[in-house]
Formats: structure tokens, C-alpha cells, sequence
């Protein structure tokens, strides 16, 4: 911070000295952006704009930069009205339907969204907004009109994980288990290997498939939900060895309470990666199940487990951030299905 102030200060001082360098005063209003001084930053762009003879490309990169400022500053309608006007005078940019796309979502105009994604031909994008758009519509209780969203998220982009993810949590929660079983079936076939546990964690972790509500599962509900762990186990059995599959159907075994077939699979997990640490602790707590201890020893055990399984288990690939729930746009960098899953504790 110390040395943007610094610079905002050296090229104030170049600004007075020679008015007529745009790019200096593009830069610098970058730099006021950069320190949230979004008002600051958006009249530098204003002198800009209102200035006569202005080149029409380097007005509109100022209209372009103030709707930048008014996002960062969260007065969306502004920023809007800022990239319409410069899309007037260069077109649509790939650059300026990006800010737009990311503007609907946030407004939670997700159809827009996708259809802006569409047009810049990204279908990861369009198909999460699509989904996203779906699962509002289910909400609402429009069944029909969700579930052509949600085949239309598909068939843009089979692969997207969450479009799988809020069909299955569909399907799910109105206890077709002969219909789970088929589409968990081709969603394991289509979602990319390294993001199959996305689909895993979702279900079990009972939410909203784009919120951040966990729902608290009572015994009745895990009851319930027991013949859907066991369809999943056997699906998982069919597919080619994974580690993380591996993992996660030893951890299903487990809900149904089948504890020495679970052994055996995390047994099959750390033979394809002995490092990987929530297998050893899932053996150990099988483990200690088996062994008469003191009770103070057992608390003492049972404090340090449960510590160990409130390390954050997913990270993103490009930043490095942690995180104790699933998401398929990094809340820090904003990759897009950069999610993997922490075998290893040094991850």
C-alpha cells in the first residue's frame, strides 16, 4: 500500500506538468481503483471523457476503465451505463461483455449471464450460470421450465459438474433412486476425473447447490439417505481406480455403517498414495474403535481427530487459497474449476 500511495503521489506530480498524457492519467486512475479510492478514480476518467478532440479508442478505454470503477465501487446500474457507452463507440469487446457477464451474475440475472457467455463462445461459464438459473427456477416451483434450463446447461457443456451436482440433489431429495442411479452413472462418465469428488461432496454435504447454507441431516434423514450412499459405492466400484474415489466410497461405506468394507477401501487408497492423510485418519479412527483405552486417553484422542478433520480439504490450483467447502469459481482468483481436493497435507 505504501508504495502505490507513493506512486499515485509521483505521477499526481507528472499529471500537473504535462495534462495532456492520457496514459498517465489512465494509469493513475488505476492506482486510485487499486486503493478503493473509486471516487477519486472515476473523476480522473470523467476529466477524461469530457475532454475535447478526445480520440474516439481512448475515449472509450476511459468509459470502459470508469465502468470498471463503478463495479469495484458496487454501483452496478452506473457501470452498466459506462460499458453500453463505450461498446457504442468500439463495439463488443470481448473485455466489455466479460464486465457485463460478471455484472448480471452479480445481480443474480443469471440467464443474461450465460447469454453473454455464450456469446464469447465459453461454455463452462454459460453452463454454470445456466445451472445457477435452474436452480432458482426449481426454487420457485417451476419444475418444468428448471428442468429444460438445466438440460439445456448440459447439453452446452456436458461436462459442468454443477449442473450434474443440482440434478442429482434433485432427484435426491425427491427419493428417485432408480433415476439417481442411472444419472449418477453418466455424470460419473462425463464430469472430468479430477473433479468427480466436486459431485461426491455435494451431495453428502446437503446445501444448496450454489449456496453456502449447509443443511443439518437428523438420523431419520440419513436413513434416508442411505440407499442413495449405497447406489453410489457401486457405481464408484465400476469406475477405474481413483484415489479420490477411492476415498470417498470408503467414507460412504461408513454412513451405511458397513465399517470393515470401509477399511478395505481406504486400505485400496493408500496403496495408490500412501500420503494421502484423511484415508489414514479414517483408518485410524476405525482403529481406535477396536482398542480399550482410558477414558482421559480417549478424550485426548478424540480432541486431536476431530481438530484433523476441520483442516480446510480443497484448495485452488492457480492461488493457493483454502477452503472447507466446494466452489467452482475461485472466491479469490476467480479460475474457473481450479478446485482439487488435498491428499496431501503439504498441498
Amino acid at each position: 500500500m505504501p508504495d502505490t500511495r507513493a506512486a499515485i503521489d509521483e505521477l499526481s506530480k507528472v499529471v500537473k506538468d504535462i495534462p495532456e498524457a492520457v496514459e498517465i492519467y489512465l494509469a493513475l486512475g488505476n492506482l486510485y481503483r487499486a486503493q478503493g479510492e473509486i471516487e477519486r478514480a472515476a473523476q480522473i476518467r470523467n476529466s477524461l471523457i469530457l475532454r475535447p478532440g478526445l480520440a474516439p479508442e481512448t475515449k472509450a478505454r476511459a468509459l470502459y476503465e470508469l465502468g470498471r470503477d463503478f463495479s469495484r465501487g458496487g454501483f452496478l446500474d452506473r457501470a452498466v451505463s459506462a460499458f453500453e457507452k463505450a461498446a457504442e463507440i468500439e463495439g463488443d469487446s470481448p473485455e466489455i461483455i466479460t464486465e457485463l457477464a460478471e455484472i448480471a451474475a452479480r445481480s443474480r440475472e443469471f440467464e443474461r449471464a450465460a447469454s453473454y457467455y455464450s456469446s464469447l463462445h465459453m461454455p463452462v461459464q454459460e453452463a454454470h450460470y445456466l445451472a445457477c438459473q435452474a436452480e432458482d427456477e426449481f426454487n420457485n416451483g417451476e419444475e418444468a421450465k428448471a428442468g429444460r434450463t438445466l438440460s439445456k446447461a448440459l447439453k452446452v457443456y456436458l461436462q459442468s459438474p454443477e449442473a450434474w451436482l443440482l440434478k442429482l440433489t434433485r432427484l435426491k431429495k425427491q427419493g428417485s433412486l432408480d433415476d439417481f442411479a442411472g444419472v449418477f452413472r453418466d455424470a460419473v462418465a462425463s464430469v472430468p476425473t479430477k473433479l468427480r469428488f466436486v459431485i461426491i461432496e455435494g451431495l453428502l454435504a446437503e446445501s444448496l447447490v450454489f449456496g453456502d447454507t449447509v443443511k443439518v441431516v437428523n438420523d431419520q434423514g440419513q436413513e434416508r439417505n442411505l440407499p442413495f450412499y449405497e447406489v453410489m459405492v457401486e457405481e464408484i466400484s465400476k469406475s477405474d481406480p481413483d484415489v479420490i474415489m477411492h476415498y470417498y466410497g470408503a467414507r460412504l461405506l461408513q454412513f451405511c455403517g458397513r465399517e470393515q468394507e470401509a477399511g478395505i477401501w481406504l486400505e485400496k487408497t493408500l496403496m495408490l498414495n500412501q500420503d494421502f492423510w484423511l484415508a489414514r485418519l479414517e483408518l485410524f479412527g476405525i482403529a481406535q474403535s477396536e482398542q480399550k483405552l482410558t477414558p482421559s486417553f480417549k478424550n485426548q484422542l478424540d480432541f486431536f481427530v476431530n481438530i484433523a478433520r476441520k483442516v480446510q480439504r480443497f484448495t485452488c490450483s492457480s492461488c493457493g487459497i483454502k477452503r472447507d467447502r466446494i466452489f467452482f469459481v475461485c472466491p479469490r482468483c476467480r479460475s474457473w474449476h481450479s478446485i482439487t481436493f488435498r491428499k496431501e497435507l503439504n498441498q
